[in-house]
């Protein structure tokens, strides 16, 4: 799991159409932006992915497993330095169809879509 190393959450809150945004800080001193790159730091698309996992379950209160992924836009680049908080809305409806948007005010960063199960333990 990412939370609590590489991001936290500030602030949840239940929309009316069922969604979940999530407020988010990135810790800019994590390891992952040494190697993703020293000099002009990134957030890897995949830890991207991995916050929008982690926050589907805790909105849906599940252990989840990504399935499927229909679709991922990635729009501009997280960056530490340039984008250390961040809005990321979870949906998950019908008990199995994600979807989710990183954004901060009119920047939307990543848009992704697609399938979640319950974990197998």
């Amino acid at each position: 799991m990412l939370v609590k190393e590489f991001y936290r959450i500030d602030s949840k809150e239940v929309q009316e159409d069922g969604s979940v945004v999530y407020g988010v800080s990135l810790n800019t001193t994590h390891d992952v932006y040494k190697g993703h790159f020293p000099e002009r730091p990134i957030t890897p698309g995949v830890c991207n992915i991995q916050m929008i996992k982690e926050l589907a379950e805790d909105a849906s209160g599940r252990s989840l497993t990504l399935s499927e992924i229909d679709r991922c836009r990635l729009t501009a680049m997280v960056t530490p330095d340039g984008s250390p908080s961040l809005n990321i809305k979870v949906k998950i409806d019908d008990n199995t169809r994600l979807t989710a948007t990183i954004y901060n005010g009119d920047t939307t960063y990543m848009t992704l879509s697609g399938t979640v199960i319950d974990r197998i333990s």
